[in-house]
Protein backbone atom coordinates (compact mmCIF):
# COMPACT_ATOMS: atom_id res chain seq x y z
CA UNK A 1 0.00 0.00 0.00
CA UNK A 2 1.40 3.30 -1.00
CA UNK A 3 0.26 6.28 1.22
CA UNK A 4 -0.06 8.61 -1.26
CA UNK A 5 0.28 12.28 0.40
CA UNK A 6 -2.54 15.10 -0.83
CA UNK A 7 -1.43 18.53 -0.99
CA UNK A 8 -3.91 21.27 -0.69
CA UNK A 9 -2.30 23.53 -2.71
CA UNK A 10 -3.21 20.76 -5.64
CA UNK A 11 -6.75 20.43 -5.20
CA UNK A 12 -9.03 22.64 -7.03
CA UNK A 13 -10.52 26.02 -5.41
CA UNK A 14 -13.85 26.08 -6.89
CA UNK A 15 -17.27 25.08 -4.64
CA UNK A 16 -19.08 22.11 -6.09
CA UNK A 17 -22.07 23.19 -4.97
CA UNK A 18 -24.56 26.14 -6.75
CA UNK A 19 -27.17 27.99 -4.96
CA UNK A 20 -30.22 28.71 -6.35
CA UNK A 21 -31.09 32.52 -7.38
CA UNK A 22 -33.34 33.75 -4.74
CA UNK A 23 -33.30 30.78 -2.43
CA UNK A 24 -32.40 32.18 0.74
CA UNK A 25 -34.79 35.48 0.15
CA UNK A 26 -37.42 32.83 0.06
CA UNK A 27 -36.01 30.38 3.02
CA UNK A 28 -38.23 32.08 5.63
CA UNK A 29 -41.81 32.23 3.81
CA UNK A 30 -40.70 28.49 2.79
CA UNK A 31 -40.32 27.57 6.64
CA UNK A 32 -43.59 29.21 7.71
CA UNK A 33 -45.47 27.68 4.78
CA UNK A 34 -44.89 24.25 6.43
CA UNK A 35 -45.93 25.05 9.97
CA UNK A 36 -49.13 24.39 10.84
CA UNK A 37 -51.29 27.44 11.99
CA UNK A 38 -51.27 27.33 16.13
CA UNK A 39 -54.65 26.58 17.23
CA UNK A 40 -56.27 28.45 20.25
CA UNK A 41 -54.77 27.00 23.31
CA UNK A 42 -57.12 25.55 25.32
CA UNK A 43 -55.99 24.87 29.38
CA UNK A 44 -55.46 21.40 30.14
CA UNK A 45 -57.45 21.74 33.14
CA UNK A 46 -60.90 23.37 33.27
CA UNK A 47 -62.21 25.07 36.35
CA UNK A 48 -65.91 24.25 37.11
CA UNK A 49 -67.89 24.68 40.25
CA UNK A 50 -67.51 20.83 41.13
CA UNK A 51 -64.14 21.39 41.64
CA UNK A 52 -64.50 24.59 43.93
CA UNK A 53 -66.65 22.90 45.89
CA UNK A 54 -64.25 20.05 45.95
CA UNK A 55 -61.66 22.60 47.05
CA UNK A 56 -63.29 24.26 49.74
CA UNK A 57 -64.03 20.95 51.13
CA UNK A 58 -61.06 19.63 51.32
CA UNK A 59 -59.84 22.87 53.02
CA UNK A 60 -62.45 22.76 55.57
CA UNK A 61 -61.96 18.94 56.07
CA UNK A 62 -58.15 19.48 56.77
CA UNK A 63 -59.03 23.59 58.83
CA UNK A 64 -61.26 20.91 61.06
CA UNK A 65 -58.47 18.06 61.55
CA UNK A 66 -56.09 20.50 62.64
CA UNK A 67 -58.37 21.91 65.31
CA UNK A 68 -59.18 18.85 66.91
CA UNK A 69 -55.65 17.27 66.91
CA UNK A 70 -53.65 20.37 67.70
CA UNK A 71 -52.78 19.98 71.72
CA UNK A 72 -54.20 22.69 74.05
CA UNK A 73 -51.74 25.13 76.03
CA UNK A 74 -52.49 23.87 79.68
CA UNK A 75 -52.89 26.93 81.50
CA UNK A 76 -52.15 27.20 85.61
CA UNK A 77 -53.98 25.27 87.87
CA UNK A 78 -54.79 28.01 90.13
CA UNK A 79 -56.09 27.69 93.27
CA UNK A 80 -59.85 25.72 92.73
CA UNK A 81 -58.27 22.29 91.76
CA UNK A 82 -55.36 22.24 94.80
CA UNK A 83 -58.25 23.76 97.00
CA UNK A 84 -60.23 20.30 97.28
CA UNK A 85 -56.86 18.34 98.55
CA UNK A 86 -56.30 18.67 102.39
CA UNK A 87 -53.47 19.96 103.70
CA UNK A 88 -52.59 16.31 105.18
CA UNK A 89 -52.53 14.57 101.80
CA UNK A 90 -49.97 17.29 100.59
CA UNK A 91 -48.16 16.37 103.94
CA UNK A 92 -48.36 13.09 103.57
CA UNK A 93 -47.17 13.20 99.53
CA UNK A 94 -44.11 15.53 100.27
CA UNK A 95 -43.15 13.05 102.70
CA UNK A 96 -43.18 9.96 100.82
CA UNK A 97 -41.28 11.71 98.49
CA UNK A 98 -38.60 12.60 100.55
CA UNK A 99 -39.17 16.49 99.80
CA UNK A 100 -38.69 19.15 102.89
CA UNK A 101 -40.13 22.58 103.16
CA UNK A 102 -36.56 23.53 102.78
CA UNK A 103 -36.57 22.20 99.11
CA UNK A 104 -39.97 23.89 98.66
CA UNK A 105 -39.18 27.11 100.01
CA UNK A 106 -36.39 27.69 97.01
CA UNK A 107 -39.64 28.45 95.01
CA UNK A 108 -40.63 31.78 94.28
CA UNK A 109 -44.72 30.44 95.20
CA UNK A 110 -43.75 28.74 98.55
CA UNK A 111 -41.67 31.73 99.30
CA UNK A 112 -44.40 33.93 98.68
CA UNK A 113 -47.03 31.44 100.80
CA UNK A 114 -44.13 32.06 103.83
CA UNK A 115 -44.80 35.80 103.73
CA UNK A 116 -47.83 35.90 105.42
CA UNK A 117 -47.60 35.44 109.61
CA UNK A 118 -49.92 32.96 110.08
CA UNK A 119 -48.80 30.19 107.68
CA UNK A 120 -45.35 30.52 109.22
CA UNK A 121 -47.01 29.86 112.54
CA UNK A 122 -48.94 27.16 111.64
CA UNK A 123 -45.57 25.44 109.95
CA UNK A 124 -43.43 26.44 113.06
CA UNK A 125 -46.25 24.64 115.37
CA UNK A 126 -45.25 21.35 115.52
CA UNK A 127 -41.35 21.91 115.65
CA UNK A 128 -38.84 22.14 118.73
CA UNK A 129 -38.73 25.06 120.42
CA UNK A 130 -34.45 24.42 120.86
CA UNK A 131 -34.41 23.89 116.58
CA UNK A 132 -36.23 27.49 116.24
CA UNK A 133 -35.01 29.44 118.37
CA UNK A 134 -31.12 28.28 116.95
CA UNK A 135 -32.65 29.11 113.51
CA UNK A 136 -33.59 32.68 114.56
CA UNK A 137 -30.17 33.10 115.78
CA UNK A 138 -28.34 32.07 112.93
CA UNK A 139 -30.94 34.37 110.53
CA UNK A 140 -30.17 37.21 112.87
CA UNK A 141 -26.51 36.85 113.46
CA UNK A 142 -26.19 36.53 109.43
CA UNK A 143 -27.82 39.82 108.71
CA UNK A 144 -25.47 41.90 111.24
CA UNK A 145 -22.40 40.37 109.94
CA UNK A 146 -23.54 41.83 106.40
Amino acid sequence: MDKKHIRLDDLKKETPFVVPDGYFENLPQQIQSRIPNEAVRRPLIRWTWQRSVGLVAAMSFLLVMVWVTFPERQGSLGQEPLSKISDASIINYLEDQNISYYDLSEHQVVQKAFDTDSTVLYYLDGLDEDFIRQQVLETVSGSEQI
